[in-house]
């Protein structure tokens, strides 16, 4: 009984010794600092040069908008698209803290300004927020393959080999692709793949060799059958309506004979391959996007565009789960698409009157681990995905649309996150339904919170620098 005493004795000698140390030296404390006051500015623009040109033809927004966005707890100022300098992104790691899955929208895949800033984004996700792997609206084998080969490839010849050169086949991508190779040399690599059941770039035509040296480890005979087979098909059958529409049900057959067999030997096929033991998986699901080709070509041969494009979609939604449950499990991914892909609940009535699309998929499949953006822009000039051709941006006409809402911040480039703010009457045209516009002239109507989670605005849009 006398230790417990003198044990509380002590303690309470500690204690007023501790208060009155404190009383002549106070601990300081210092606020925590705002994730937008920026200490290193190279590289990015200051408020002043954020100030975008007044456009009177723009009508007037709600005060009660204009003055939610003008707090900065609310937007995000972006000072560059394209400086490696990221202090003006640090905002944007509290909305991705617990996300594996990033999607960069674009609302036109022919501005050049969408280009900059989502090149920079995956420097900035990969470098600063551990992202793995970036996949491309682009051919699901050549994307994966360039990438087991790359090193037999310069920067432009990966591009070429992969993604769509029509479309991504510009200087402000190939900064990417010169970015990705120089990974390869750190203990970070980014990986490049790819999602679309469409072939893209042109090492969709090494598929067949590849098919053969993995069948060949079974059988030669079938696997020379089945490189004849789908050499042809890669390069002439999905190409000939005629053809196509008339031996559907035998081609789709012999490739999911193909399929059996690949399951039926797969551990066998594993042992062939112990660095990349995933790949007969890989050929497997090449396999899988092709049949899903065959009737999305079918589709639109038959002018069905509404079946064309949810097939199309759904095939892309399924190899975006094997990539991340199969080829890349336990890595973060950046997802690089259209709006229209990636939108969760996307009606698109200027295009398509029933098509669900992929976005809707993954939301419904990974929402909490999902986290989209999508851009827009206010003017300039884009070359439309709808016909290829360059077009003025148009300018938007009535007060309840996207645009005509970011527009009054005034700023050139901005970010403003649409999923964890709550209602209010400063922010509820996130709630009810507006307008914004695709390829920079036609007007969508949509509830933005039903769609994205985060919105990237840029102010005037030019055409991108296509390579040679």
């Amino acid at each position: 009984m006398k230790q417990i005493k003198i044990r509380y004795v002590i303690v309470l000698c500690l204690l007023a010794l501790m208060q009155a140390c404190q009383k002549d030296n106070p601990v300081q404390v210092f606020p925590e600092k705002y994730c937008w006051e920026i200490d290193n500015w190279e590289g990015l623009l200051p408020d002043s040069l954020l100030i975008t040109q007044e456009e009177p033809l723009i009508p007037n927004a709600d005060t009660l908008f204009i003055n939610w966005l003008n707090d900065k707890n609310n937007h995000i100022d972006i000072r560059s698209l394209t400086s490696e300098n990221f202090e003006d992104l640090q905002c944007i790691k509290q909305y991705l803290n617990d996300i594996s899955i990033v999607q960069l929208g674009e609302s036109s895949h022919g501005t050049k300004e969408y280009n900059l800033i989502k090149v920079r984004l995956v420097k900035f996700l990969h470098e600063e927020m551990g992202f793995d792997a970036i996949a491309f609206e682009s051919g699901f084998f050549e994307c994966y393959y360039t990438y087991l080969n790359l090193n037999n490839y310069s920067a432009e010849e990966a591009l070429k080999n992969s993604i769509y050169s029509s479309v991504w086949g510009t200087e402000e991508v190939l900064e990417l692709f010169n970015y990705i190779k120089q990974t390869q040399l750190t203990d970070h690599p980014l990986i490049l793949s790819g999602f679309d059941c469409q072939r893209s770039g042109n090492n969709y035509s090494k598929r067949p060799h590849a098919l053969f040296d993995l069948l060949s480890k079974i059988d030669t005979l079938y696997a020379e059958d089945a490189l004849i087979f789908d050499n042809y098909i890669l390069t002439s059958g999905l190409n000939n309506a005629n053809y196509l529409v008339s031996n559907e049900d035998s081609i789709k057959s012999k490739y999911r004979e193909i399929v059996s067999t690949i399951n039926q030997h797969i551990d066998q096929l594993i042992d062939y391959y112990p660095d990349q033991q995933h790949y007969p998986a890989f050929i497997k699901q090449s396999i899988n996007s092709t049949i899903a080709e065959v009737e999305n070509r079918i589709a639109y041969y038959e002018n069905n565009e509404d079946d064309s494009y949810f097939l199309r979609d759904s095939a892309m939604a399924t190899n975006i789960s094997f990539l991340k449950e199969e080829l890349f499990p336990d890595k973060k991914i950046i997802i690089w698409a259209h709006n229209y892909h990636v939108a969760y609940d996307l009606d698109q009535k200027a295009w398509y009157s029933n098509a669900r699309n992929m976005g809707n998929w993954l939301f419904e499949k990974y929402r909490e681990e999902l986290y989209t953006i999508g851009l827009y822009m206010l003017r300039g000039k884009t070359k439309t995905d709808y016909n290829w051709k360059i077009i003025d941006v148009e300018l938007p006409t009535t007060s309840y649309s996207l645009e005509t809402i970011l527009y009054h911040e005034r700023k050139k480039y901005l970010f403003v996150d649409i999923l964890n703010h709550p209602y209010s009457d400063g922010n509820k045209w996130m709630y009810y339904t507006i307008t914004a516009k695709s390829s920079g002239f036609a007007d969508e109507e949509m509830i933005i919170k039903d769609e994205y989670d985060g919105i990237i605005f840029i102010d005037s849009s030019s055409v991108p620098d296509y390579l040679p």
